[in-house]
């Protein structure tokens, strides 16, 4: 079961994702192909994020369409009918927010515990080199 805890950073990625294609993509029919798609993955994860799965080894979002009773996975790729006809489709963009909103930012990083030194140490020199 997916579940997105954070509206307000699902939010942005939501938005920067709209603005992107529309900063990237020249093609207008194209352009609005990947909008709706991105927009229907947006409504498609918050009422039917039971539905399903991601995972981190694979970085792919596995779907159970209720229309089709079929299970697809998407990370880039998708076997959705649409995929196969060369057009863009909301699991592919499902996959691709689910990944942006589970990537750290660079906030969160410098805000590591883990990153930052556990102690003060005071820059020394061995044989030439600087060791801190």
């Amino acid at each position: 079961m997916l579940e997105i805890t954070n509206q307000d950073k699902f939010g942005k990625v939501i938005a920067d994702a709209i603005a992107k294609v529309e900063l990237t993509v020249t093609d207008n029919q194209t352009k609005a192909r990947w909008i709706n798609a991105i927009s229907k993955a947006a409504a498609q994860i918050e009422e039917n994020g039971v539905f399903m799965t991601w995972q981190s080894e694979t970085k792919s979002l596995l779907i159970w369409s209720q229309e089709s009773n079929e299970i697809y996975s998407s990370n880039g790729v998708c076997s959705c009918p649409a995929f196969k006809r060369g057009f863009a489709c909301w699991h592919r963009a499902a996959a691709r927010l689910v990944r942006l909103y589970n990537e750290p930012q660079a906030e969160e990083m410098n805000n590591a515990p883990y990153l930052k030194p556990t102690i003060e140490r005071k820059a020394e020199r061995v044989g030439g080199i600087r060791i801190n």
